[in-house]
């Protein structure tokens, strides 16, 4: 069913330490930990030839939409009302000489964002704005309206409180030391969006997700000039202002020894998100092939840690995080992907997309000792799946969203769509 090789629960329980002389490693005796998934439906959606890719839930819960990589997926709008059967209400194709990888909704219902990104010298790039009911489309009958002119982009966030699009052009081949972070489109009228210019570090920035409540944009850059977590305020949403920075040049690369240790490396920085309840943010390293990329906990105002001065307080790698091989199909197996943050009570949980591991929760509510605690294998009617065959086999998980106004989990599997998941603070299996 799976390619796991299990580790045993000690080699688990010790894989996690801080940075700085703060080992977490032996905290784990007598300790409680906490989180469980429970699966509430799942769809292949109507499956054409190639993968999935990102997923976004609506502020309301009601709509998901997923993109899709390599081959002609396009984006799909899927219903969520009933979570135990998520069901397709559109799909725009796309060519299959572009890739749509990123989804976004925007705040205004009825509207949503895909990126372009060339697979080859026939492809486009941009961000294609989608009418789905905000104009005279409809849900069952959306439109391509305009598009934003940034370029080939992989990744897009929608400002939470303006008509402000950031597109990222990056990722992760330029090595362009002037190239910027971002662009920056206003799309106040979605029939005519705006280019207003350019912000960010130089480097190539892969990823970004900004926290409502502060303003704070985290940005995960992934080589290039700069490598490492980055803060940016953007209050002034059409002039982020960079807050702090954690650069990994200088510090240990992942390794054998470090794996075995429980220690962090710093490679390959890919996505940053934020604890929407404390000063924490999360950071994750995907490594494709060789030693997986981890999980980094800083603190930026939970402790002594700042925005200004992020703290690395906690790491942790996946659950069967091992040596990755070097062949095609046995790449991007036990690295991290894309996560979300779900407070609980007295607990916090994150949920990852984390690819062969499919999807992974931890227990993070200490978070100098962070520790996968459960995984639902992402891998229901795999058999029945097109998926791509450079993937190898299920699971394949790529993203996690949680909605908090359903108290629900969306996770996007590259080969077996979308899933609904429940996670709870219950006590942690042995996994």
């Amino acid at each position: 069913m799976t390619q796991k090789t299990r580790r045993t629960v000690l080699k688990l329980l010790g894989a996690t330490t801080a940075v700085g002389g703060i080992s977490t490693g032996s905290a784990q005796k007598g300790k409680k930990r906490k989180g469980q998934i429970q699966k509430f439906g799942h769809s292949l959606l109507s499956d054409p030839p190639g993968s999935y890719a990102e997923v976004d839930v609506r502020n309301d819960g009601h709509y998901a939409v997923l993109g899709s990589y390599l081959g002609e997926g396009g984006s799909f709008l899927v219903d969520i009302q009933n979570p135990t059967n998520p069901t397709e209400v559109h799909r725009i194709p796309s060519s299959s000489h572009t890739r749509n990888a990123d989804v976004k909704f925007d705040t205004r219902p009825g509207l949503y964002y895909r990126s372009q990104e060339p697979n080859d010298e026939q492809g486009v790039g941009g961000v294609e704005v989608i009418d789905y009911g905000y104009g005279d489309a409809t849900p069952q009958n959306p439109a391509v309206i305009s598009r934003l002119e940034a370029g080939e982009t992989h990744n897009l966030f929608k400002h939470p409180h303006a008509d402000i699009v950031y597109t990222v052009n990056a990722h992760g081949s330029h090595e362009d030391e002037e190239n910027t972070g971002f662009d920056i489109f206003d799309v106040s009228d979605p029939w005519n969006p705006q280019k207003l210019g350019e912000a960010g570090p130089a480097g190539a920035l892969h990823d970004i997700v900004i926290d409502p409540d502060s303003n704070f944009m985290h940005c995960a850059y992934i080589g290039g000039a700069l490598d490492g977590y980055v803060i940016m305020d953007v209050s002034n949403p059409t002039e982020p202002s960079e807050v702090g920075r954690f650069d990994y040049e200088g510090r240990p690369d992942y390794s054998e020894k470090r794996l075995e240790n429980g220690e962090p490396g710093f490679e390959s920085c890919h996505y940053a998100n934020y604890d929407p309840e404390r000063g924490l943010a999360v950071v994750g390293d995907e490594i494709g092939q060789g030693w997986p990329g981890g999980k980094h906990i800083f603190d930026i105002g939970w402790g002594d840690g700042s925005p200004s001065d992020p703290q690395h307080i906690g790491f942790t790698y996946s659950p069967d995080a091992e040596y990755q091989g070097d062949d095609p199909l046995e790449t991007y197996d036990w690295t991290t992907h894309n996560h979300d943050i779900i407070p609980k009570g007295n607990n916090t949980l994150l949920i990852d997309g984390g690819y062969h591991e499919g999807a992974v929760v931890y227990d993070m509510s200490d978070p100098t000792d962070p520790v996968p605690t459960d995984e639902y294998e992402t891998d229901d009617k795999a058999d029945e799946a097109n998926g791509a065959p450079w993937l190898g086999s299920a699971p394949n998980a790529w993203g996690a969203d949680y909605n908090a106004a359903r108290d629900l989990v969306v996770v996007s599997d590259m080969t077996t769509g979308i899933y609904t998941l429940e996670v709870t603070p219950t006590a942690s299996k042995e996994i």
